[in-house]
């Protein structure tokens, strides 16, 4: 018996909750005083990357630096040698070859293969921060 009644007694409690969650908890006014209608979807956008910390933070400053070749060229000279940010993420999805210092291509082949990996948005954050340091 005492299986049944913490199973009734979990049961209530679950659906409580549940009807509490769909009935908007009873915290909100009625349905006629809220702005929305029923066939409008409320979508918050994602807060923006910052580039600057997103490419600290995927690594890229291991070899990059804003001034500075260092293993890699500077982060200025990149925004300078490429025409665009398009030529510039042809080249971080392994679709082109690199043109601001080829001889050092081989060093950036495993990041390549990373940035490959990002999704679009991570990959347009870091071109975006490059490219806005001519």
């Amino acid at each position: 018996m005492k299986k049944v009644t913490k199973q009734v007694m979990a049961f209530t409690v679950i659906f409580g909750a549940a009807m509490l969650i769909s009935c908007g908890g009873g915290d909100k006014a009625p349905a006629e005083e809220t702005a929305a209608t029923p066939t409008e979807t409320t979508v918050e956008a994602a807060p923006a990357k910052d580039g600057a910390q997103f490419f600290q933070t995927s690594g890229c400053v291991a070899c990059h630096q804003m001034d500075a070749k260092t293993v890699g060229p500077a982060i200025k000279e990149i925004a300078k040698a490429y025409a665009d940010e398009a030529a510039l993420t042809s080249f971080l999805k392994g679709e082109s070859k690199a043109i601001v210092d080829p001889a050092q291509e081989a060093v950036m082949d495993p990041q390549v293969e990373i940035t490959k990996k990002m999704s679009a948005e991570d990959l347009q954050v870091i071109v975006s921060y490059i490219m806005s340091n001519k």
